[in-house]
């Protein structure tokens, strides 16, 4: 073989090579941008939200699971607040129709999905009654917007806060126009617990997600 065909051969597997390479670079790039980084995760802060105990009027829809000692049963929930009113709706709780709770002031009325209607001057011991487990209601309005209840005394714990003989804790947030607020939460003490998922709110009557 001449050094001229020796020259050429390596000069067309040289050729070949950097062919190679670059097809497989290019079969690489699409696969690179399947993998896009995980958006940043939002962490719980009270702090951020203390103007949401000014907010009037907002509203949440989601899903609530309860879970006590001898029972437990799961719901679609629906919560209308503004301010001295609170309406709960519960929709499929202990395999019944909607369930809707409305406090008003010092006052409590359940309406059952068959159009029966009562009503108390004592709301929680009420509702505990009516649902077969005690729910802190009139915390909970405060609790679900990532607060403790104003004028009691709390202790922050990791990510949430105890309160009332309560464990308060925010697994996921999400934001919300301009605040972060709740998407996952759970509430427990030592005989029920309560997890909320929140899919939307709505601030001040306009649509937020």
């Amino acid at each position: 073989m001449t050094m001229n065909e020796i020259d050429s051969r390596s000069c067309f597997v040289r050729k070949q090579a950097k062919w190679l390479l670059g097809a497989v670079l290019a079969a690489s790039l699409p696969a690179c941008t399947l993998f896009k980084p995980a958006p940043p995760e939002i962490t719980y802060t009270k702090t951020a939200n203390q103007a949401l105990y000014r907010l009037e009027p907002w509203s949440l829809e989601g899903r609530v699971a309860l879970t006590g000692e001898r029972d437990s049963w799961t719901a679609d929930l629906a919560w209308a607040h503004q301010q001295g009113d609170e309406q709960i709706k519960l929709s499929g709780p202990l395999g019944q129709g909607a369930v809707m709770i409305r406090l008003a002031g010092n006052s409590v009325s359940v309406a059952q999905g068959d159009g029966k209607v009562e009503s108390s001057d004592d709301p929680e011991a009420f509702i505990n009654q009516q649902l077969g487990m005690f729910v802190p209601v009139t915390s909970l309005r405060y609790w679900v917007l990532g607060l403790p209840e104003p004028e009691q005394d709390f202790e922050d714990v990791g990510s949430g806060f105890r309160q009332a003989g309560w464990t308060v804790a925010y697994q996921a947030m999400q934001p919300v126009g301009q605040w972060v607020l709740p998407r996952k939460m759970s509430v427990a003490n030592d005989r029920v617990k309560l997890k909320l998922i929140i899919d939307q709110w709505t601030l001040n009557g306009g649509n937020a997600k």
